[in-house]
């Protein structure tokens, strides 16, 4: 579908503005991208409607229903999500669908924030390597490595923050980053070595991290998830919430009832329609918690996989399936994955799975990508 208003004569563009703003905002979302920016030019009317703070999500979501969502891999520490028309076929030789050119990262992902990737040219956990790039203007900007990074042989946790600044000093970009590496300990441990690196001095600062509490690492959950301005990193007992900003930490606990040993080896921390998510599988019991208040979680989906529809009985009974993801808006889709039988999309409220076809035997570590809202703006590297 296309609206193309270029040539439309005045007696059309006045039966179009006749329809209601629900009307337009239906319509709106089901056009391509490129036309939907180009709508933003036409009046104040169509502009205020795409600009509203509620529609990228309904864009969205309308375009993850209209296409069908195929995953890719820009490293084995990150997922995407992306959509292709329904009518398209896949080669089934081929596992891992082409990224286009505007968006290919050379480098191990292990961050995104706000519309930048941090990305590292060496192994992630060893603290140094990193830059950050920026998918729409290609730009890759390198960070120094810390004061004794080559050093040190200890495994590091990596964080990334990315924030819109209010004003635009001359000459610089108005997105600023922090960039945050922990030592990392798999035992109990109440306080922390935090380098932190911010963009707006390019420089490097030490801190001693108090947590009150107590925190140990997960293993394999050495990367954080970002979330309202808090980075957030997987343990063996609680997650640890940290500002970067003013360097400050807490924890939340995990679920009450909820088994912390299946949340590290099979669930997954993540967000879906702009409130945090968790989510185990233990015994084929699959269950997804939302974050209400810090500290306050509410159990929105319970499901036992052996009574969803086109589940294959041999994922039910590998003891290594996992929880891949959440779908970004819609709530009740998950994830589902194995290194023997692939991904699955589940649909929680349906109780209906979907299998998506070649990425068996692929391996993927617990990471998010976090699709934040779609910038409607006319550029080039759209």
């Amino acid at each position: 579908m296309f609206l193309d208003i270029s040539y439309s004569s005045p007696s059309v563009m006045s039966s179009i503005n006749n329809l209601s703003d629900d009307v337009m905002g239906e319509i709106f979302i089901r056009l391509p991208f490129r036309s939907t920016v180009k709508c933003k030019c036409v009046c104040k009317r169509w502009l205020g409607l795409i600009s509203s703070p509620s529609f990228p999500t309904e864009f969205v979501s309308s375009q993850y229903s209209l296409f069908k969502a195929y995953f890719t891999f820009l490293s084995p520490h990150q997922l995407m999500f992306g959509f292709f028309p329904s009518d398209l076929n896949f080669n089934a030789q081929i596992h891992k669908v082409p990224l286009s050119p505007a968006i290919l990262i050379k480098g191990d992902v292990c961050g995104y924030s706000n519309g930048l990737f941090l990305c590292c040219s060496n192994r992630f956990t060893r603290g140094w390597g990193y830059f950050v790039y920026d998918p729409f203007t290609k730009e890759c900007n390198h960070i120094p490595p810390f004061p004794d990074a080559h050093k040190e042989t200890c495994l590091y946790a990596v964080g990334f923050l990315s924030q819109i600044n209010d004003f635009e000093e001359e000459g610089n970009s108005n997105r600023c980053f922090w960039v945050v590496v922990v030592r990392s300990s798999m035992r109990m441990k109440y306080e922390f070595e935090v380098e932190v690196f911010y963009s707006g001095t390019r420089t490097w600062r030490q801190i001693l991290m108090s947590c009150v509490d107590g925190f140990a690492f997960a293993p394999h959950w050495f990367l954080s998830f970002a979330f309202e301005g808090y980075l957030h990193f997987m343990g063996s007992r609680s997650i640890l919430v940290l500002d970067p900003i003013f360097m400050i930490c807490t924890t939340i606990d995990y679920p009450e009832n909820a088994d912390a040993m299946n949340i590290m080896s099979f669930g997954y921390l993540g967000c879906s329609g702009g409130t945090m998510r968790i989510a185990d599988i233990g015994n084929n019991d699959l269950r997804v918690w939302e974050l209400l208040i810090p500290g306050k979680w509410h159990l929105v989906h319970r499901t036992n996989l052996n009574l969803m529809e086109h589940l294959p009985t041999r994922f039910c009974s590998n003891y290594c399936k996992r929880v891949g993801g959440f779908h970004p808006y819609d709530g009740d889709i998950v994830y589902l994955h194995s290194y023997v039988d692939g991904i699955y999309t589940a649909n929680l409220g349906t109780n209906k799975v979907v299998p998506i076809s070649g990425y068996d035997k692929f391996d993927i570590s617990p990471f998010q990508l976090e699709l934040s809202s779609i910038p409607l703006a006319d550029n080039d590297g759209k």
